[in-house]
């Protein structure tokens, strides 16, 4: 399978290739908003993922971002917005359907061709967590491993802090320095899958 155009602009024969559109999921929310204003300003092609369309999809489509309407929990919204992405955004909200949105993206993913995800997960994602929520977040990021793609791992601790972690051999570094801008924190890389 041939993965998109990573979102870095590419040279090719001494002319530089405009960056992949980016997808990014939670868009109108606290961190896939500032992603999306921070995308936009560079000057990266950004398609937002919203539920419905309404004042936050303006405030985005005034932007510049591409509005696709969908949900995670539908396989064919989902497939239907990575078309055409080089890179995307992950994150689902503290709400029962995390693992199976997550497997539905990455499938879809898989078969769009995606480059690179970003997955904001939790701090807290154990396997042995009291939480419910922070071990979903857990079997999530085993879901994004398991599926072969190229994953960078958020761990959004609180509004202000982020730590970052990649497993694969190649990232989106366009895509996961949202993370650092957005928050001001200083985000810890390391390459491999984390053992928790």
């Amino acid at each position: 399978m041939q993965h998109n155009t990573p979102v870095e602009a590419q040279r090719t024969g001494g002319a530089a290739r405009k960056p992949a559109k980016i997808l990014i999921t939670g868009a109108s929310g606290f961190t896939g908003g500032p992603a999306t204003e921070i995308l936009t300003k560079r000057g990266i092609p950004v398609r937002a993922l919203v539920h419905k369309e309404d004042q936050r999809s303006e405030r985005l489509r005034g932007l510049a971002a591409e509005i696709a309407v969908g949900d995670l929990l539908d396989i064919d919204a989902v497939r239907r917005a990575l078309d055409g992405i080089g890179a995307a955004y992950f994150v689902y909200p503290i709400h029962p359907g995390l693992i199976d949105a997550t497997a539905y993206f990455a499938q879809a993913a898989k078969e769009a061709g995606v480059g690179a995800i970003v997955n904001m997960s939790q701090i807290s994602a154990r396997r042995e967590a009291k939480s419910h929520a922070a071990r979903d977040h857990w079997i999530a990021e085993r879901v994004f491993d398991w599926s072969g793609l190229a994953v960078t791992f958020g761990r959004r601790s609180s509004p202000s802090g982020c730590s970052i972690r990649a497993t694969a051999p190649r990232s989106s570094n366009a895509v996961s320095s949202h993370c650092r801008s957005a928050t001001d924190a200083t985000p810890r890389s390391r390459r491999g899958i984390r053992q928790e």
